[in-house]
């Protein structure tokens, strides 16, 4: 069993129960979702879902909490899975799915997080979730910086510096969607990197680089923010 003492010395008994009869889903696992599902796995957490479709790519070890020189070709979902069994009691289930327009939550859950790569799907999980009134926040862009610094917690339409923000403000602008999205970003501007020309596709041919870092950083910070939330009496306090 895991031995939580040290964070229900912090936050209380009472708060460590709480947390313990929490469901949050966690859509994309990638190098801020592996760190958001750590960190609450690491914390008590009671019961989490992975969603994610892909499978781990050697370009992975640089920032993915999962991988390893093992696993390269495996699920990730599942290698995540595997990892968290060995340092929480949290008990995992995992789906290997593509999130597309029209999605429906596949449970019932107290947060879901988002840290999908593509904006269809983040745009199609954020309304899922509004529809069925469950609390949402989104990880926005990490890629392309360096430093970890003046990571935000706002709304979309408060967010600058970030080409994906941008381009998903454009497209919430375009639906004519009211609903305030919650995200986390650094605000800080993207480096310039260097481009190959090499590779069939714009992801192969333009590479976002990216570090640990940073994702690491904005992916513990959701946490925080999730479990915060999660382990109040009163979730309007």
């Amino acid at each position: 069993m895991a031995d939580l003492s040290r964070m229900e010395y912090l936050v209380g008994k009472d708060a460590m129960d709480r947390i313990k009869q929490k469901h949050v889903l966690i859509c994309g696992v990638g190098g801020v979702g592996s760190f958001v599902a750590e960190g609450l796995c690491r914390s008590g957490l009671g019961r989490i879902t992975l969603l994610d479709y892909d499978k781990v790519e050697p370009s992975n070890l640089n920032r993915q909490l999962m991988t390893d020189k093992r696993n390269i070709g495996t699920s990730k979902v599942e290698a995540l899975k595997e990892r968290l069994e060995q340092v929480s009691d949290t008990r995992i289930k995992t789906i290997e799915s593509f999130i597309n327009e029209g999605f429906v939550l596949p449970g019932e859950y107290d947060y879901v997080v988002d840290c999908i790569d593509t904006l269809s799907g983040k745009f199609a999980l954020v309304k899922a979730c509004h529809r069925q009134g469950i609390p949402v926040i989104s990880s926005l862009g990490s890629a392309r910086r360096l430093k970890p610094e003046k990571i935000t917690l706002t709304t979309l339409d408060k967010t600058r510096n970030d080409p994906l923000a941008k381009a998903f403000r454009n497209l919430v602008k375009k639906e004519n969607y009211r609903h305030k999205i919650e995200v986390v970003y650094p605000d800080t501007p993207a480096m310039k990197t260097t481009v190959t020309q090499e590779g069939k596709t714009n992801k192969e041919k333009y590479p976002l680089g990216s570090a640990i870092f940073m994702v690491g950083s904005v992916g513990l910070y959701i946490a925080y923010v999730v479990f915060e939330r999660l382990i109040r009496e009163d979730r309007n306090i």
